[in-house]
């Protein structure tokens, strides 16, 4: 197993394992191309038809990724596109996943990022700690996406 894969393993995991420390019923695809690594059930509605009570659930698809530490230790920064492949260009996860789930072995933490608040681009930076300038506009707080 390569470095990445070994990366990408280990990210995944610790996304599952937060996922049912929260009590989620967690689904792993079968085909590992569909665009998420991981997938939980919402409970949405109950209904009930005389006897019978059927629940409507609402499945959530995760795409797992690593964060890294920058080198100053004031942000985590996560990749929001695929890894390319020789000849092809990197995509991003738009339509194929709900969520980015993150893990940071450095905070030792899990962030949820809602796909569509990741952007268009192909990265996402956390911030761990304010800035040097004090500025507090358009910051993405790491606490704010931690579960």
């Amino acid at each position: 197993m390569g470095i990445t894969q070994q990366r990408g393993l280990e990210g995944e995991t610790a996304v599952l394992n937060r996922l049912v420390q929260l009590g989620y019923e967690v689904l792993h695809p079968w085909n590992r191309s569909l665009g998420y690594d991981l997938a939980y059930l919402v409970e949405k509605e109950e209904h009930h038809f005389g006897f019978f009570v059927f629940k409507t659930l609402e499945i959530v698809r995760v795409q797992c990724k690593m964060a890294r530490l920058t080198k100053d230790k004031t942000c985590l920064i996560f990749s929001t596109s695929s890894a390319a492949e020789w000849g092809r260009k990197k995509h991003n996860y738009h339509g194929k996943a709900e969520w980015f789930g993150v893990y940071s072995p450095d905070t030792g933490k899990v962030y949820m990022i809602k796909v569509a608040e990741a952007g268009k681009g192909s990265e996402m930076t956390l911030r761990l700690l304010p800035p040097k300038n004090n500025q507090e506009k358009y910051i993405n707080w790491a606490t704010n996406y931690e579960i």
